[in-house]
């Protein structure tokens, strides 16, 4: 437990002495929710009575959670490995298991500062209603941050070079972004741009936390999507995670 919290406090101290990281953690997604905010949070008839907003905000807690997965944990350890850092660390009693679990608290931290401080800018300026069902919610988030954050750890497992893994990640984050809802709403979509994002973790994500937050039927389905991709990312980054 000694080295767990060791770990994971030296961790935390190191991401934020590069403060570009968590800027663009929090920042991307406060910029989108002011940048729509300006017609407020009144309820609309397309969208079945839901304020626009509360329909946009879990895409962008999604969002959150994508960069943090897919762009910063990714490049984070890569760049560990090419460095040596990795290979150093091995020749300590410290564990694999000990030093991923510290880089997911750290990511959740991080996350949860991000989900918090987007909520409560967006509920104090810009009229957002909580969550009808917050703790679907709450449950919604955790599996789409273990989702994510694994596929992210298996992706930091098969790259060499931190440069590799910012391209490779870069690929595959900003179609997810685009094509899942994060930034703009499926519905207004073309029919193919949809069928691509049915294929996307980040579209369930969105899904299964919107759905709880504007009162519709809790989605099983996409939690279910959400859960099996966490197992098979994490069996998968168990099995490839090398030291060097």
């Amino acid at each position: 437990m000694h080295a767990f919290t060791t770990t994971t406090w030296t961790e935390l101290k190191l991401l934020i002495r590069e403060p570009a990281a968590a800027i663009f953690v929090l920042g991307l997604p406060l910029l989108l929710l002011m940048m729509n905010s300006t017609h407020g949070n009144d309820p609309v008839p397309e969208l079945g009575g839901v304020g626009a907003l509360d329909t946009l905000v879990p895409g962008y807690l999604a969002l959150v959670i994508a960069t943090m997965g897919l762009m910063v944990l990714p490049v984070h350890l890569a760049g560990y490995r090419e460095q040596g850092v990795l290979r150093r660390q091995r020749a300590t009693p410290l564990s694999p298991t000990v030093l991923l679990a510290s880089h997911v608290v750290v990511a959740m931290i991080v996350t949860v500062v991000g989900v918090g401080v987007l909520v409560a800018v967006g509920m104090a300026a810009f009229d957002l209603n909580p969550p009808t069902h917050p703790v679907w919610t709450l449950v919604a988030l955790l599996m789409s941050a273990a989702s994510i954050y694994a596929l992210g750890f298996f992706l930091a497992g098969v790259v060499r070079t931190a440069r590799t893994a910012q391209a490779v990640a870069a690929g595959l984050y900003f179609p997810m972004i685009f094509l899942s809802g994060a930034t703009w709403p499926r519905h207004v979509m073309s029919d193919t741009l949809r069928t691509l994002g049915d294929f996307l973790p980040l579209t369930y994500a969105i899904e299964a936390m919107q759905h709880p937050w504007t009162g519709r039927p809790i989605p099983l389905m996409a939690i279910a999507f959400l859960a099996v991709t966490a197992i098979v990312a994490a069996i998968l980054s168990a099995r490839t995670f090398r030291w060097e």
